[in-house]
């Protein structure tokens, strides 16, 4: 009596759970799903770590939902699980981009049953990007993984490798830094470097690496540090090591080359290379330590061609703050390939870069009297997944074609200009494209400088806009001798023509002849203007500036003040004298960070 007792009581509670189980399934998936409706987009928040998963419990910390809620998620539920104006002004994330912006509202008037306005941009529950060392403190509870390098060739038993890493060393207590390491390749014999992938300590600060190799010719006794010891640099490193065979960024699991076409090491390659490594610290901590480095995979089995990598793009630019959409356009142009290619070669790869403002980017081919083409369109532009693009059928690129890139960014969240340049907090505008065979171009890159053709600023006898550049910007007497009538002697307390602060009248006449030469005009004269740091110290600078607010104000209508009042005359005045203490300021800091 007892035992069937308890077999029946078992059996109830074992139905009472099936019941229980298939009512709360439904109902818990019905629940995320009628989040989702509540707020805009709440079924295409991307995952951070992959641009093409969908995280489907926005408001958790697991994907799926379920457990803990995220910051967002915290909101949310506090605002009584409404979205309102309140909630998608706020920060949850504490990214720099309200709720909105991310969630695709970002005028906050969405409401639900409508449709948003654009499609979302982030997730507002996790900070982004995500390899931002403030966004790595701040989202523990998720991390993020570059995916694993898939190369078959690889696996093949001729294939060696040969992992170069730094030294366990201290990060410094500062934003940005550039260190570098020279090694030497395996040069017993020729190889080719088929792939490459990244071996990465710290992710807290790791930005990029590079593998910059030495030109074949160069001997050790010519490179300017020695082997295996790491050493601070800029940019480009040794100067004799510009070639770029191997590089990794956050999101890159490794390159793996087209069988046609290698990075040739060896006795009739190169032997000596430079490791570059970014470090981002913008916290500015000094209790890191790093020892990142890269893997080169390569074979003696000599493929068909050798492989060259091109950089395009745009050098030198500024975002102004508050923009949804702002574009920066450069081309390599049919002037620039005849002069720099030979014969045609095969694009086989290569990726789009900018920094975390970025959110659009495309790279074009234009071939000589045909239309320009897109080989690489980020729609959406992530820094942190970074798409390499691969062409199994390569893209011939011929002397007289056009290759041009168009990056657009969005400044919203900004309150300063951002310039381009190395740091984190600055931009880039540059695509890379990998080709075959290496010996048809002539250059390492195909780059503009203020929309300029670097090609012909650089070029001896080439015109832009009627004034030689190269000679022009060569010529260091002449520069010296217009700030020569510029400047002023104090310890003679002489004074030429112009003052600080003050514009004379002699001053303006002068500077105004000087800006009629085509040199000194529209964007040829930002380019020389901006060399002129190299040439002049920041107070003659300030000088040949002294004037410009009256100038500008020429440029309009006379500025008599016989139609104003005597106020809006004086605010005309006010504000002339500001722009030029404004101008002296910013002068002084441009001219002492170009000394560095």
């Amino acid at each position: 009596m007892t035992r069937r007792f308890c077999t029946q009581m078992n059996t109830m509670r074992f139905v009472l759970f099936s019941v229980v189980l298939v009512s709360i399934t439904p109902w818990q998936t019905y629940g995320y799903s009628s989040f989702q409706t509540r707020i805009p987009n709440g079924d295409r928040v991307p995952d951070p770590c992959n641009g093409t998963a969908v995280w489907q419990g926005v408001g958790h910390e697991a994907m799926g939902g379920g457990g803990p809620r995220n910051p967002f998620g915290v909101d949310f539920n506090n605002n009584g699980k409404a979205w309102n104006p309140n909630l998608c002004r706020m920060d949850s994330d504490d990214d720099g981009m309200s709720n909105g912006e991310e969630l695709g509202d970002p005028d906050c008037v969405w409401t639900p049953g409508s449709t948003p306005t654009t499609a979302p941009t982030g997730h507002p529950g996790l900070c982004e990007p995500w390899s931002d060392p403030r966004c790595l403190e701040k989202n523990t509870f998720h991390t993020c993984q570059t995916p694993d390098l898939v190369c078959d060739a690889i696996n093949s038993p001729d294939v060696l490798d040969i992992a170069v890493r730094y030294p366990s060393t201290q990060v410094p207590a500062e934003e940005t830094t550039y260190m570098c390491m020279n090694f030497a390749l395996p040069a017993d014999r020729d190889y080719h470097v088929i792939a490459d992938k990244g071996l990465i300590d710290n992710a807290f600060v790791m930005h990029h690496l590079l593998i910059y190799a030495c030109s074949p010719e160069v001997e050790l006794s010519e490179l300017a540090n020695p082997l295996m010891t790491p050493y601070r640099c800029g940019m480009a490193g040794e100067e004799k090591c510009q070639e770029i065979i191997s590089m990794w960024s956050v999101g890159i699991p490794g390159f793996c080359h087209n069988e046609n076409a290698g990075f040739r090491i060896g006795p009739n390659g190169y032997r000596y290379a430079t490791m570059q490594i970014h470090w981002n610290n913008p916290s500015k901590r000094s209790d890191y330590m790093d020892s990142s480095g890269m893997v080169l995979y390569y074979t003696p089995v000599l493929r068909q061609h050798n492989l060259g990598n091109l950089m395009i793009g745009e050098n030198q630019f500024q975002i102004p703050p508050g923009e949804d959409r702002y574009v920066i356009d450069s081309e390599c142009s049919s002037l620039c390939s005849t002069r720099y290619m030979n014969g045609s070669v095969n694009i086989i790869s290569g990726l789009n870069h900018m920094h975390y403002m970025g959110r659009q980017m495309t790279t074009y081919l234009t071939p000589a009297g045909g239309q320009r083409q897109p080989i690489m369109h980020d729609e959406h532009f992530s820094y942190d997944n970074p798409v390499i693009h691969t062409f199994n059928s390569p893209l011939v690129y011929s002397p007289g074609d056009v290759l041009s890139t168009k990056c657009t960014f969005k400044s919203s969240h900004k309150n300063l200009t951002t310039e381009s340049g190395e740091a984190t907090s600055e931009e880039m505008c540059f695509a890379f494209v990998f080709y075959y065979p290496k010996e048809s171009i002539q250059s390492r890159q195909c780059t503009t400088m203020f929309g300029l053709q670097t090609c012909s600023l650089y070029h001896p006898t080439d015109i832009i806009d009627g004034c030689q550049v190269r000679s022009f910007t060569e010529n260091t007497t002449m520069f010296l001798q217009i700030f020569g009538e510029v400047a002023h002697f104090p310890a003679f307390r002489l004074h030429r023509r112009c003052r600080k602060f003050i514009c004379r009248k002699e001053c303006k006449a002068y500077v105004k002849e000087i800006r009629l030469h085509p040199c000194m005009m529209n964007k040829v004269g930002d380019y020389v203007e901006r060399l002129l740091g190299f040439y002049v110290e920041a107070e003659q600078m300030a000088l040949y500036h002294s004037c410009d607010a009256e100038i500008r104000l020429e440029a309009i209508e006379p500025c008599t003040c016989t139609n104003q009042t005597p106020q809006e005359c004086g605010n005309d005045i006010s504000m002339a004298a500001s722009h030029q203490v404004s101008l002296y300021l910013l002068l002084v800091a441009m001219a002492t960070f170009y000394a560095k």
